[in-house]
């Protein structure tokens, strides 16, 4: 790969993460503000369960393209390198969703920190499995 495709890669990648980044802050938006008119609960209550959504919707759409762009080449791989590794990597947070399990260790009990762990990692296996059948 020549210097200015590293380069419109590189490009790809942060327009996706970026795009992804905000869809997973306005998601978060939107469950807060849902919650805010349905009753008087916190927002930090509401964080595990946005993460938690955005996680399994990265982890869907990347079963999506993997199926569909994984191994291209071309112009295949740009668009692999925007949506899988940009938009989902933007999109998904492991390090956010690994603080909120510390919160919930903290503020309520272990096991459902263990739950909300078990969850995650199993409900994100499911979805992109999900992703990878829907799109094959």
């Amino acid at each position: 790969m020549s210097a200015g495709m590293y380069l419109l890669a590189a490009l790809l990648v942060g327009i996706g993460s970026g795009l992804g980044a905000v869809a997973r802050w306005g998601l978060r938006e939107l469950i807060t503000a849902v919650a805010a008119a349905r009753s008087a609960g916190g927002s930090e209550r509401l964080r595990p369960r946005s993460t938690f959504g955005a996680n399994l919707i990265a982890c869907f759409l990347i079963g999506i393209v993997v199926a569909r762009f994984g191994s291209a080449t071309g112009t295949g791989e740009f668009v692999y390198l925007l949506l899988a590794v940009g938009f989902c990597g933007g999109l998904s947070t492991l390090s956010t969703a690994a603080f909120d399990i510390v919160e919930l260790v903290r503020h309520t009990t272990f096991s459902l920190a263990l739950a909300y762990l078990m969850l995650s990692a199993g409900g994100g296996m499911a979805a992109l499995w999900l992703g990878l059948v829907i799109a094959s």
